[in-house]
């Protein structure tokens, strides 16, 4: 894997992780949210943000509207109920088939 593909990969990373640690907020007060867990995972994405922390700089620097964009994704993908993610799914797919039709012509 290149470092391009590495580092898109670990954007996406941090990105779910803060997904996933916002979701967790949302299940405060139940059976599924442990403390230890959520400090664990807290601790795990200050390391990944530690490590991507100059190559997200050098992103922000060069398109700064990207970081906003992707959090703004986030934040509406949390606001999804499970119908609206499955058309989420259905929409994307129909999107990359199209894009694939394109690039074969």
């Amino acid at each position: 894997m290149d470092r391009l593909n590495k580092f898109k990969e670990g954007v996406k990373l941090v990105a779910l992780m803060q997904a996933t640690l916002e979701q967790m907020d949302n299940l405060r007060g139940t059976s599924l949210y442990k403390l230890q867990l959520k400090y664990l995972m807290n601790k795990l994405e200050v390391l990944l943000e530690r490590t991507l922390r100059n190559p997200l700089n050098s992103l922000d620097n060069e398109d700064p509207d990207l970081l906003t964009k992707i959090q703004s994704n986030i934040e509406l993908i949390l606001g999804m109920d499970l119908e609206e993610l499955a058309m989420l799914r259905a929409e994307i797919d129909e999107y990359r088939a199209g894009k694939d039709e394109d690039n074969a012509s």
